[in-house]
């Protein structure tokens, strides 16, 4: 068995087939290479608009069927490298975990309870 191709969205980005060049999408953190089959997309070029970037969104809101996901299983070429995923391991969208940044100034739990009650 191969190993995975990894990427990261920088290279995706840079695949929008300008001058000819490849055409490349992400569906769900894997990366497809969908040159060739531009000219058989039943939607036609409207897929280019999604050239280089995230289609998930895109792809899902479409209403496409299962068989189009067959379609594009048949363009993967690898998958987005893992400090760039978006999604898990169940194709569900990660949370994001934000870091509480600190308050200004040296004041601790008890110095913010106490001046109240001193006031």
């Amino acid at each position: 068995m191969s190993e995975v191709q990894l990427y990261t969205r920088a290279d995706v980005a840079a695949r929008t087939g300008r001058d000819n060049g490849p055409i490349w999408i992400i569906y769900k953190d894997a990366v497809y290479d969908i040159t060739t089959y531009i000219g058989e997309h039943p939607g036609g070029d409207v897929i280019l608009e999604e050239a280089g970037r995230d289609s998930t969104k895109a792809f899902d809101e479409v209403g496409h069927t299962s068989d189009s996901r067959v379609i594009l299983s048949k363009y993967k070429i690898g998958e987005i490298v893992e400090e760039e995923r978006v999604y898990d391991a169940n194709g569900k969208k990660k949370k994001r975990v934000v870091a509480a940044q600190p308050e200004g100034g040296s004041r601790s739990c008890m110095s913010i309870i106490s001046c109240g009650l001193l006031a």
